[in-house]
C-alpha cells in the first residue's frame, strides 16, 4: 500500500491484511510539487507486486510525469480590463500532434479568469476570440534557460514546464485586431491593362498544429470585391493574422499573395496570367475487367484555402460508354484532375497542358476499393 499526503509520501510495504506496525519496510520519499495536497492510496495483494507500484510512481513524481495546473487572467491590452470567453486551445508539440486531436480547449470566464491542464510535454496555447489579436504561448518541457524566453508583455511568450507551480496567476495581454485599409490593382499580366469586376479575397490564417476552418477559431470575416473599370479597390489588413489576397476572373489564372500592412502606403498590384483552353474528354473504366463506367465524376482537384470553388473550375460525368462530354481544359498551373465513384478509389492525375491535344481522350482506369477501405 502506499498513502501520499502533500509533498511526502510514506511508502509502506507489507503482505494484504498485515498491520501497520509490522510492515517490513517504511520509507518517506519527496514527490513533485505538482500534487501537492492530493491523496494517493495504492492497494496490493503480492508484496512484489507492489514494490513495482511504488518504483513506478516514485519515478513518475520524481521526473515531473503528471500534468501541472496553469491559472491565467486573460486582460485587454488597452485598457486593462478583462476578456471574457477567450477561447484557449491547446495542443502538445510532438510526433502524434501531428494526428488529428480535439485541442481541449477551455474559456475564460467573466472575471477573465482561466485554468489549464498541461502536459509535460511541449505544448502549443492559442488564444482567439473574435475583435483580438491570436497570442501564444509556448510551453517547454525541455531544457529552456531564461535568456531563451520571451518577454511578458510579447503576444507570443515562452515559459517553462517546471516553472508552474499551480499556485502563480499569470497575466496574458490581448491586442483588439486592427485593420489598415491596402489598395489593390489587378491588371493583365501581357497587357499591363487593368482588369475590372475581378473577384478579389482577402483571407486570414494562423500557423497552428491543426488550425482548422471553423469559426471557434475567430478569424476576421472574409473579405470578397470586385475591382472597378480601373482594376482598383480596397481592403482591409487584420493585425496579427497572417493575411492572403488572391485575385481571380473566369479565363484567367489567379494571383495570390501574402500582404501586410506596411503595404499600405503604396499600390498592390496584382497580375493576372490568360488562360488558353484545349478540348479533352476522358473515358472511366474498370482498371482489372475494362469494363466501361458510368456515373464517374471527373473534375479539377483545386485547393480551396477556405475559398468558394475557382470560377475555372470544372466537373463532369461520364455516361454509359464510359464517356464524359468535352471539357474546356484550361492552362492552370497546376493542372491536377480527381474523380468520385461510389465504391471506386479515388483517382488523381497531374496533367502536363503543352502535352496535350485538341480533341484528345484522356484514359482514367478505377480500381474497386476494398473490404476494409
Amino acid at each position: 500500500m502506499l498513502i501520499y499526503i502533500g509533498e511526502a509520501a510514506t511508502v509502506f510495504v507489507g503482505r494484504h491484511g498485515n498491520d501497520m506496525d509490522s510492515f517490513a519496510k517504511k520509507t518517506t520519499l519527496h514527490i513533485a510539487p505538482s500534487l501537492k495536497n492530493s491523496v494517493i492510496i495504492l492497494f496490493c495483494k503480492h508484496k512484489r507486486a507492489l514494490r513495482g507500484l511504488v518504483v513506478a510512481w516514485t519515478c513518475l513524481f520524481i521526473f515531473g510525469c503528471f500534468p501541472r495546473p496553469l491559472d491565467l487572467q486573460v486582460k485587454d491590452s488597452l485598457n486593462n480590463k478583462p476578456v471574457a470567453g477567450m477561447t484557449i486551445h491547446r495542443h502538445s508539440v510532438t510526433l502524434l500532434s501531428l494526428l488529428a486531436t480535439d485541442s481541449n480547449a477551455v474559456k475564460s470566464d467573466p472575471s477573465g479568469d482561466a485554468r489549464i491542464w498541461i502536459p509535460p510535454f511541449n505544448t502549443k496555447l492559442t488564444f482567439l476570440e473574435p475583435g483580438f489579436e491570436p497570442a501564444s504561448i509556448g510551453i517547454f518541457s525541455s531544457k529552456t534557460t531564461t535568456g531563451m524566453l520571451a518577454e511578458e508583455s510579447s503576444s507570443h511568450m515562452v515559459w517553462r514546464f517546471e516553472d508552474l507551480d499551480g499556485k502563480t496567476r499569470r497575466t496574458v495581454p490581448v491586442v483588439p485586431v486592427k485593420y489598415v485599409p491596402i489598395t489593390v490593382k489587378v491588371v493583365d499580366q501581357s497587357t499591363g491593362l487593368p482588369i475590372d469586376n475581378a473577384e478579389v479575397l482577402a483571407t486570414t490564417f494562423l500557423y497552428l498544429p491543426l488550425p482548422g476552418v471553423e469559426d471557434r477559431w475567430g478569424f476576421p470575416d472574409l473579405q470578397n470585391i470586385r475591382s472597378d473599370t480601373a482594376g482598383r479597390l480596397s481592403v482591409n489588413h487584420a493585425s496579427g493574422f497572417r493575411n492572403v489576397i488572391t485575385a481571380r476572373k473566369p479565363g484567367y489564372q489567379e494571383a495570390r499573395q501574402d500582404f501586410v500592412a506596411g503595404n499600405s502606403g503604396s499600390e498592390l498590384v496584382l497580375k493576372l496570367r490568360r488562360l488558353e483552353t484545349k478540348l479533352i474528354l476522358f473515358k472511366a473504366f474498370n482498371a482489372e475487367s475494362k469494363q466501361n463506367l458510368e456515373g464517374v465524376v471527373v473534375r479539377l482537384d483545386e485547393q480551396r484555402n477556405g475559398l468558394p470553388p475557382d470560377p475555372n473550375a470544372f466537373a463532369v460525368v461520364s455516361d454509359v460508354a464510359g464517356l464524359t462530354p468535352p471539357v474546356s481544359m484550361p492552362n492552370l498551373m497546376p493542372l491536377v484532375i480527381e474523380t468520385y465513384y461510389v465504391g471506386y478509389r479515388r483517382f488523381s492525375m497531374g496533367l502536363d497542358w503543352r502535352s496535350l491535344k485538341d480533341g484528345e481522350v484522356l484514359k482514367i482506369p478505377l480500381q474497386k476499393k476494398g473490404w476494409f477501405e
